[in-house]
């Protein structure tokens, strides 16, 4: 499991101080980003240098609690499944009493970057994720 705690800024929220629903989907693209680096995976780096991209081609949420501005959330993902050509990431945030406020899920998928064609998990990023499987 991977996990990042932080404190909502306003300006994920709106006028009314709880958080846009598709601003979920920034915060635990933020906390994919942070497992990625945690393991050497820039993904700057993996738009400009490699000969693949790795697109989400599913997601969804499921809302139990609203989230509001200033509220300390964590953000615990897993590696739910992984294919020959794709991944499954599951996010569960969680309120300081560790009450569960949401559940996400996303769906990856490697790409040639030439064609946009499915391709194989590269070598290296299969390793690390099957290091994280639930």
């Amino acid at each position: 499991m991977h996990s990042v705690s932080t404190k909502v800024k306003l300006h994920y929220t709106d006028a009314a101080g709880v958080m846009f629903f598709g601003n979920y989907f920034k915060l635990i693209h933020d906390a994919y980003e942070d497992f990625l680096d945690s393991f050497g995976f820039n993904l700057g780096d993996i738009i400009d240098k490699s000969d693949y991209l790795i697109l989400i081609v599913h997601s969804e949420a499921d809302y139990r609690q609203p989230i509001r501005t200033g509220q300390s959330i964590n953000i615990n993902m897993t590696v739910d499944k992984i294919k020959n050509s794709s991944f499954v990431l599951n996010y569960v945030i969680t309120n300081e009493k560790e009450e569960r406020i949401a559940n996400l899920q996303t769906v990856h998928v490697a790409i040639d970057k030439s064609n946009g064609k499915k391709i194989s998990l590269p070598a290296e990023l299969r390793i690390q994720l099957e290091k994280h499987i639930n």
